[in-house]
This record gives structure tokens, C-alpha cells and sequence, in this order.
């Protein structure tokens, strides 16, 4: 196979000083390290796509003034800007995708200020529709020139919807070059509607209720599946389409937001048989998640698709010009294809022959498996590319990089590091190593980073914290403790109701296999966490003061019992199903009481043995920010040592608009660092 590289054209048009800048080395020796910008903010390039015939590639490219949707024209590899989103105005491109050879689909969306009125609630209890910001998107399409411009949905047609309703693609219809599916609010429910891209004119196809927010359609376009909320958002609802038209429920889920690692059930896409859709789910009591032929109209599981023993599989792969199953996709110890077509297996294996082992590769959009496709490329050493091969000449050209002047040579490697629970349990994470160390090197300070969720997972490919703090001299450990998700249900339920005690134990036990195995010096080991991370680091500072020199708690549950009075307070009371869903993740909080509160570092502040750093934004409304007010306020009172940082325009996730915030977040932890375990390793 040929490989060859490019991407002047798209160079050109980015303004310098949009990239990451790389230090240099200083008058004292001291090593090169990678830039913050390498990590978080704004990409310089992404949410690529490729049209069908292979002979344009559109993007967005981030400059100085904001986004700039870009086309560039393989044949003749000059690059032109299509349409401008203001970064003063608030605005910013969302997505595009090419619909069929000659137009373009692409969402635009707008921050902006709510202002509150009478009698709305502080912001420390606020939602996020009564506080700070929100957001509103619109979905445009236009030719390649970036002319014949249509929006595809008015929410001005809906009397009395506030200025944030959104539509969404639902289905972009491959096989269909004149429409798509829109997923759109109405004052009479949710209607799926299919959309012309020439006229912008509709037709409504259904009508859910005012709560639905999704469909599955069968390979008839008809909807066979359908997703509803309920409880306020806090929890969701799988419907199917039975042989009489009546949607029947089959799950509904409790929880917060993405609580579920491994839901029963989760509608994927159109099936291969009209009333059938692909679905990931455990049926016939598996303990892990496959991909299976699912019959709406009598409720059964037609056929597998795609099993995988030890990890949870979601992901479909699909011919992007026809939306065929061509195989599947999950998160092992990296991220895994397995084509399910011959023809498609031996070019899978040609990209992943010619790509190495250090990258997860996967399709990123548009293409054709009958011409070229777009591949995305993530990993510890690549923030992100794209690549296109072309299955005819069997060539891998690389197109360009998400973030522009990044060095691999200053950013740090990674290795999955097995070891065994204190129980006997087989245990593994992934072990981050600092830029020039190896697997054989040894004694390296390092930060232990557990996950939030923390029914969630780390991943092969790049993360902002253990991506930076490694680049900067730190091996960084991200356990797969039970509790967290991937591999099984039994493997999360096992840690419900061990918040503080066998999850802790879990983490600690990799912390000290890495003292044992010689990879960490045991005198310099910091914690540090964000969401259930925090409260991992919060509870390490006075339980696990032998084993960690310092801890950096962010966006963390402090206090077990007032966090749950916080949740039935403001979502519903005792029989919402966030309350019931944290009640047994947790514990009871009246009957477990004594149990939560020796597992909550703001009732054992007293007990404090190392330095901590508590950062949360004050817009978080997952983890409130009285968490970490209450846990300062405790320490100031025991007399310890800590340092508070709050910061006021950020909320509790990790978005590209939120770079400034954590900027702060990741410097402030590196100083942190450097000053209880520091400085970094050097080769």
C-alpha cells in the first residue's frame, strides 16, 4: 500500500496562532513540553466528511474570528471557505455532511445569555435553562459554492416554543438524494418529518409526544423504534411498534445522564428486513452487550449480529453510501472494528497494517466502500487526523490534522498494566507514560486518575488530564475499578453501594502494583479526579493519606447524604427515579447513614493528611457547587491546608467552548504537581 500526505491547501487558510505552540527549550536545559492548547479548546480542524464520489472533503476550520465551513477540491487541491460562524456573535458550526454529490447539510448553533426573572432559583440549584447560557442550532443546507441557502426547520412556525427549541437529523437518507429525516419539536409532540434539500419543504411522517427524542426506521424508512424521555430527563424510555401500530414499552431506564454503562436496551439503526432495526442489548441473560436483529412487531431477537465475551459492543458499522451493515464496532482495550464483509475485512486490515498499533482508527463519514472513504485517527500520540483511503488503488492518503503543529515527539505513550485486587479479582488500566520513557523505564512520579460516572471508562485514545499532566514528566494511571462500564453489567453493579470502599480499594490496589512493578516511586504519587474522579481524590485525602502525597478533587461529591438531599430536592423527591437510581448506586441515605458519612471526606475533614486542590464550576448543575463550598468550609474550620478554586462561567462538562476554564483547570494542576511531587520525570 502507498501512503502519501497533504494539507497545505487547508494550512493556508488558518490564521498563525491558532495552532498549539511548542515551548522551547530553555537557557537552563530545561525539556521541551507540550502545550495546554494541545489538549483542550477549539480543534483546528474538524467534523470532516467526504462526498460520496470522493472528490471533495468539507470541514470546519477554527480561526482567530471563529468557524469557517471549508471545501476542498481533491482534484484540484485548492481550498475555499463556504460560510463564516463569528466567535463574537456567539456563533458556531455544529456538523456538516454532504447530501449526495452537490450539497451540503450543516448545523449552526448560538450561545447565549438567559437572563432570570422573578422568583427563578439561584444559580447554585439552578437547571441550566435558568442559568448563565444555553444554546439554540439551526440546520442549513446549500450547494458546494455555499449558495442556494435553505434552513431546513423554522421553530418561528411553532407559536409560544422559546428561542433554544432545536431540530435534529434523525436520518440522513444515503440512498435518498433528495431528502433527509428531521427529528423536530411541536406544540402537538415530536414529529419526525422528511425534509427536502432542494425546496426545504416537509412532511411529517409521526407524531410522538412532547417527550420523545428519538426514532429508529426500518430498511422501509418506516419508524419501528422509539426513545422517550421521562422523569423530567432523568431517565428513559425503548418503545417498539407492534404488528397493530401500537408503540409498546419494552425498557425504561433510571438514572442520570449516560448513568446506564451497559443499558438493556438501546435502538442502533435501520435492520436489514423491513419492521427490524439493529439494537445493542443483553438478551437471553448475557452479561455483556451485542449487537442483534431486533423484530419490533413481536418483540424478539431475530439474529445476532456481533458478541464480543469480555466487552460491551454499540457501535454499528455501515457502508456510508447505503447505510448496509458491514460489521461492528466496540471499545476493548482499544477501539476494535470487525467487518462482517469479506471484501470490506481485507481493506480494514491493508489501514490497519499500514496505521501501526498506536492509533484507534475508525470511519469518520460520507465516502463510498465502492470508491473512498474518510477515516478518523485518534490515540496518545495523535490528538486526531484524518485519513482517506481509496479502496480502488488501495492508497492511504493522510488529509490533515484536528490540532495544527502539535509534536508527537512531546506527547506521552500509553500500555494497558494488569494486576490483581487484593480479592483475587483479575484487574487491568491503562498506564500513560511520559514523552521519551519506555515500558522498561522505572521509578517515574505519577498522578492516579480515576474516571467519573462512575458507571463510565477511559479509553485508548486521547484525554485532556492524563494527556497533559504525562506530557509535562507524569505517569498517569486510569484504573478499570468495578463500578465503571465496558465490560458487563455484573462488573458495574458490583460496585454499587461501594462508593469509598471496594471501588477505592480497587484503585489503590493498581497504585500500589505500579509501586511494586518499579514504575512508580512510591514517595511521589498524587490523586486527582473529576465528577466521580473528585470524590474518588476527595475520600483519598484523609483514607489513603500512606499511599498519596497530594490530591486534586474536581467537580466532586464531598458529601454522600447531602447529595442525595440535593438530587430529591431538585429532581423529583424520593420517587423520582434519579433519586431511586442514586439511592442504590450509593446507599440509602437515612438507612446507610453512618456507612455514607465515614465514606464522605466533608464529615471526616478533621482527618485530612495531604495538601488539596478543589476546583468546580460554579455552573454545575451535575455535581453542585456547594460540594466543594461545603468541604472548604469544613477544612477552614479543621484548620487544613487547601486551596479553592471556583470558576465562574464553567459547568461540570468538558466542551471545545470551555478552553479558557480548563486551561486553568489543567496548569493549575500541573503547579499543584510539581510543587508536592515534582518535577516531572526527563529522559
Amino acid at each position: 500500500m502507498r501512503v502519501k500526505y497533504f494539507g497545505a491547501a487547508l494550512a493556508a487558510l488558518v490564521l498563525a496562532g491558532t495552532g498549539a505552540g511548542l515551548p522551547s527549550v530553555s537557557a537552563q536545559g530545561a525539556p521541551a513540553r507540550a502545550d495546554v492548547n494541545a489538549f483542550v479548546g477549539y480543534e483546528t480542524f474538524r467534523s470532516a466528511t467526504l462526498s460520496p464520489d470522493g472528490k471533495f472533503v468539507a470541514g470546519i476550520l477554527r480561526d482567530k474570528d471563529g468557524d469557517m465551513l471549508i471545501l476542498h477540491d481533491r482534484t484540484t487541491r485548492v481550498t475555499r471557505p463556504i460560510q463564516r460562524a463569528r466567535a463574537d456573535q456567539k456563533l458556531e458550526l455544529t456538523f456538516v455532511q454532504f447530501k449526495g454529490d452537490d450539497r451540503l447539510i450543516f448545523g449552526l448553533q448560538q450561545k447565549f445569555q438567559i437572563v432570570q426573572g422573578k422568583g427563578s432559583r439561584t444559580s447554585k440549584t439552578a437547571d441550566p435553562a435558568d442559568l448563565g447560557f444555553s444554546y439554540t442550532s439551526r440546520i442549513f443546507t446549500s450547494d458546494l459554492s455555499g449558495g442556494d441557502l435553505k434552513t431546513l426547520y423554522d421553530p418561528e412556525s411553532e407559536q409560544g416554543f422559546p428561542r433554544w427549541v432545536t431540530a435534529s437529523i434523525e436520518e440522513i437518507l444515503p440512498e435518498d438524494p433528495e431528502n433527509v429525516l428531521l427529528l423536530t419539536p411541536s406544540t402537538g409532540g415530536t414529529q419526525l418529518r422528511r425534509v427536502n434539500v432542494r425546496t426545504g419543504k416537509s412532511t411529517i411522517l409521526e407524531t410522538g409526544s412532547s417527550d420523545t427524542i428519538g426514532y429508529v426506521l426500518d430498511s422501509q424508512q418506516k419508524p419501528v423504534l422509539r426513545e422517550d424521555a421521562v422523569a423530567g430527563g432523568k431517565g428513559t424510555a425503548w418503545m417498539r411498534r407492534d404488528s397493530q401500530g401500537k408503540w409498546i414499552e419494552i425498557v425504561r431506564f433510571r438514572g442520570e445522564e449516560r448513568a446506564n454503562g451497559a443499558p438493556d436496551f438501546q435502538g442502533l439503526g435501520r435492520g436489514p428486513r423491513p419492521g427490524t432495526a439493529i439494537v445493542s442489548a443483553r438478551p437471553n441473560g448475557r452479561d455483556t452487550n451485542g449487537l442483534y436483529v431486533y423484530d419490533a412487531a413481536n418483540g424478539t431477537y431475530a439474529e445476532p449480529v456481533f458478541e464480543h465475551e469480555m466487552f460491551d459492543v454499540f457501535n454499528v458499522m455501515r457502508d456510508p453510501s447505503n447505510g448496509q451493515v458491514v460489521g461492528a464496532c466496540y471499545e476493548g482495550f482499544q477501539w476494535t472494528c470487525i467487518p462482517s464483509e469479506p471484501v470490506v475485512a481485507s481493506h480494514w486490515a491493508a489501514i490497519e497494517d499500514a496505521i501501526g498499533k498506536e492509533a484507534n482508527v475508525q470511519l469518520a463519514g460520507g465516502g463510498s466502500l465502492k470508491g473512498s472513504i474518510l477515516l478518523m485517527l485518534d490515540g496518545p500520540k495523535e490528538p486526531g487526523a484524518y485519513y482517506i483511503y481509496d479502496t480502488n488503488g488501495r492508497a492511504l492518503e493522510r488529509f490533515q490534522s484536528t490540532r495544527r503543529d502539535v509534536d508527537p515527539a512531546l506527547l506521552p505513550s500509553k500500555m494497558v498494566f494488569d494486576y490483581v485486587a487484593a480479592d483475587g479479582t483479575e484487574m487491568w488500566g491503562y498506564l500513560w507514560l511520559p514523552p521519551g520513557a519506555a515500558p522498561e523505564t522505572r521509578n517515574m512520579p505519577m498522578i492516579v486518575l480515576p474516571h467519573g460516572g462512575p458507571e463510565a471508562r477511559d479509553g485508548w485514545g486521547g484525554d485532556p488530564m492524563a494527556g497533559y499532566w504525562s506530557s509535562q514528566g507524569y505517569a498517569v494511571f486510569q484504573p478499570h475499578f468495578r463500578g465503571g462500564s465496558g465490560t458487563g453489567r455484573k462488573w458495574v453493579e458490583a460496585g454499587h453501594g461501594q462508593w469509598g470502599q471496594l471501588i477505592q480499594e480497587d484503585i489503590n490496589d493498581g497504585t500500589r502494583a505500579l509501586i511494586e512493578a518499579g514504575y512508580a516511586d512510591g514517595n511521589r504519587i498524587c490523586v486527582a479526579g473529576w465528577s466521580h474522579g473528585g470524590y474518588v481524590a476527595f475520600t483519598a485525602s484523609y483514607r489513603d493519606t500512606e499511599l498519596y502525597k497530594c490530591s486534586l478533587a474536581g467537580a466532586g461529591v464531598s458529601d454522600l447524604r447531602a447529595m442525595q438531599a440535593w438530587v430529591r430536592k431538585e429532581q423529583g423527591g424520593t420517587q423520582s427515579i434519579s433519586y431511586k437510581y442514586w439511592a442504590g448506586a450509593i446507599g440509602d441515605p437515612n438507612a446507610d447513614a453512618a456507612k455514607l458519612n465515614r465514606y464522605s471526606a466533608n464529615q471526616n475533614a478533621d482527618k485530612v493528611g495531604m495538601p488539596l486542590l478543589i476546583v468546580h464550576g460554579e455552573l454545575d448543575v451535575t455535581v453542585p457547587v456547594e460540594q466543594s463550598e461545603m468541604m472548604a468550609a469544613s477544612l477552614k474550620k479543621a484548620g487544613k491546608p487547601y486551596e479553592f478554586i471556583e470558576l465562574k462561567g464553567m459547568d461540570h462538562y468538558l466542551r471545545r467552548d470551555q478552553g479558557d476554564d480548563w486551561t486553568i483547570v489543567l496548569n493549575k494542576g500541573r503547579e499543584f504537581f510539581d510543587k508536592h511531587i515534582g518535577p516531572g520525570w526527563t529522559p
